[in-house]
């Protein structure tokens, strides 16, 4: 890691250029294959319904887990604590909102790829070579630019279109390893089965979600059909070239490809020069139930997405807007996986805190301070204090050794209520002699 430079906040910004310079060659190829807007509009359904995450294909839209007291809630809300039922309207109120979002994101998108294409229809038709049209033309493409920009593609989205436009480019041969590797995930263990598949497959195009969902025996069928339907959907359009020649549309996957490398490249360095500062983060979080190279690889989790998400252009340093999702991934990882049942974040803020008070009570008075006391020093109930510390203990396995004794076991030591006593046992033996 000390090989590596740290970057000046020039640097920083000028990476920062590189990303998004190659983040817009990205854009512009998309933008000049109509099919390939398409393609990311087929999107929204599935986003609606929850079937994919929207933080795997969209940077604009902040995921429902992302959110999730991503401001380090201190405070227990005791409703929520102790009634489930309180968090649905709720969670179905940030459903909703997130939903209209997508539908709004998605309706500016098509609008600005209808206004695109009228507008190329309209100059092909013409046959005119005016500046005034071209001039309209590039303007209609700068507004599709700007919306798909608003969108934001991942990396994952990328790559999932590059794989779609190789799948034009191939072979039958390759075509059909793809659809068997797609069909080997469908269980088709009768005659019946595979007789509904080929039905399936004649119509796949025409078939829209709701009708294949219909035709399908079990639910989970549903998804792998529509990746199925994307496939032969990708063919068709191959054989039309996208509506483009095919040397035109191996440029475009090539400037796609050299988008991605430009961005990618910049992204690492950006990561890269900034290691040390995941360690240092890392270091105040050990000895909490991870091991510390876990640590620092969720602090590494937690960069990348630093990377993803900065705006240089609102004038702070990198380390300063990466430190919080650093400490976020973290806090989330310890969360999620140091302990047998799972706390949440907020939860974990307020047992660090109370377990701060105890050290420091400790040390000044000799001894551990009364949960009236922490009550106080925390600003919250006594009740729910105790519910904090209760929370905090961790479970015991019965088959835990005792000492160093071989034989000996936890659940050798617990009280069994349901069994007889000893004595009890005795008399009852001699009342049946008896």
């Amino acid at each position: 890691m000390r090989q590596i430079a740290l970057l000046t906040k020039e640097e920083e910004v000028e990476i920062s250029k590189r990303i998004e310079l190659g983040e817009d060659i990205i854009i512009d190829a998309f933008c000049s294959v109509p099919f390939l807007i398409d393609f990311i509009l087929d999107y929204k359904e599935p986003l609606i319904n929850r079937e994919r995450r929207v933080k795997e294909l969209f940077k604009s839209f902040e995921d429902e887990s992302e959110n999730e007291n991503e401001d380090g809630e201190e405070d227990i809300d005791e409703e929520d604590e102790e009634n489930e039922e309180n968090e649905t309207p709720k969670k179905s109120a940030k459903n909703d909102k997130r939903a209209e979002k997508v539908i709004e994101s998605f309706k500016a998108l098509e609008k600005a790829k209808k206004e695109w294409l009228k507008t190329a229809n309209k100059q092909d038709k013409v046959e005119s070579d005016d500046t005034a049209s071209k001039m309209t033309l590039a303007f209609k493409k700068k507004i599709l630019k700007e919306k798909l920009m608003d969108l934001g593609p991942t990396s994952k989205l990328i790559s999932e279109i590059v794989k779609s436009m190789e799948t034009a480019l191939k072979s039958d041969d390759e075509f059909d390893r793809e659809l068997k590797r797609l069909e080997y995930r469908l269980p088709m263990f009768s005659d019946e089965l595979k007789k509904n598949h080929k039905s399936i497959l004649k119509d796949i195009i025409k078939l829209s979600k709701e009708e294949i969902a219909a035709r399908v025996p079990e639910a989970t069928m549903v998804s792998t059909y529509v990746e199925i339907k994307k496939l032969f959907t990708t063919k068709e359009a191959s054989k039309q070239g996208f509506d483009l020649e095919p040397a035109r549309l191996k440029e475009i996957l090539e400037q796609i490809k050299r988008g991605k490398k430009i961005s990618d490249e910049a992204k690492a360095r950006m990561a890269k020069s900034n290691l040390r500062l995941v360690v240092s983060i890392a270091k105040r979080y050990t000895n909490r139930g991870l091991p510390f190279l876990d640590l620092i690889q969720e602090g590494n989790i937690g960069l990348m997405k630093a990377v993803d998400k900065f705006e240089y252009r609102k004038g702070y340093k990198f380390s300063t807007y990466a430190t919080w999702w650093i400490r976020q991934a973290i806090s989330r990882a310890i969360a999620d996986q140091a302990r047998t049942i799972r706390i949440p974040i907020h939860m974990i803020e307020t047992i660090n805190r109370i377990n701060k008070i105890n050290r420091k009570y400790l040390q000044e008075e000799g001894k551990e301070p009364d949960v009236s006391v922490i009550a106080k020093e925390v600003g919250l109930s006594v009740d729910k204090v105790k519910q904090v510390i209760k929370i905090t203990k961790e479970p015991i396995s019965l088959e835990a050794p005792i000492a160093n004794e071989e034989d000996g076991k936890f659940g050798d030591f617990v009280e069994d209520k349901t069994s007889l006593s000893p004595i009890d046992q005795i008399l009852k033996s001699d009342l049946r002699e008896q």
